[in-house]
C-alpha cells in the first residue's frame, strides 16, 4: 500500500521508510534518501518534518531536540 508511513513530528531510526509512492510527488530533503522506485527513506534518526508547498514538497528528517535530564550524582560522605 502507497502512501506516507511516517507523519510529521514522529521520531524515526535510520532506515525507516517514510514514504511510498508512484513517481515523486515528495521530495527528499536533507536526511532523507530516494530509492530506485521512488520511497523515501530516513538517512538518520530524529524527527519528521514536511516542507515547502503543494507542487514541490520536501520531506526531511532532522535530529532531535529531545533533551535528557542529567541523573543525581552521589557524593560520597
Amino acid at each position: 500500500m502507497r502512501g506516507v508511513k511516517r507523519y510529521g513530528g514522529q521520531v524515526v531510526k535510520s532506515g525507516e521508510i517514510l514514504v511510498r509512492q508512484c513517481g515523486t510527488k515528495f521530495f527528499p530533503g536533507p536526511g532523507v534518501g530516494i530509492g530506485n522506485d521512488f520511497t523515501l527513506f530516513a538517512l538518520r534518526a530524529g524527527q519528521v518534518k514536511f516542507e515547502g508547498p503543494v507542487g514541490k514538497r520536501r520531506v526531511a528528517v532532522y535530529e532531535s531536540q529531545v533533551e535528557t535530564e542529567a541523573a543525581p550524582v552521589a557524593v560520597a560522605a
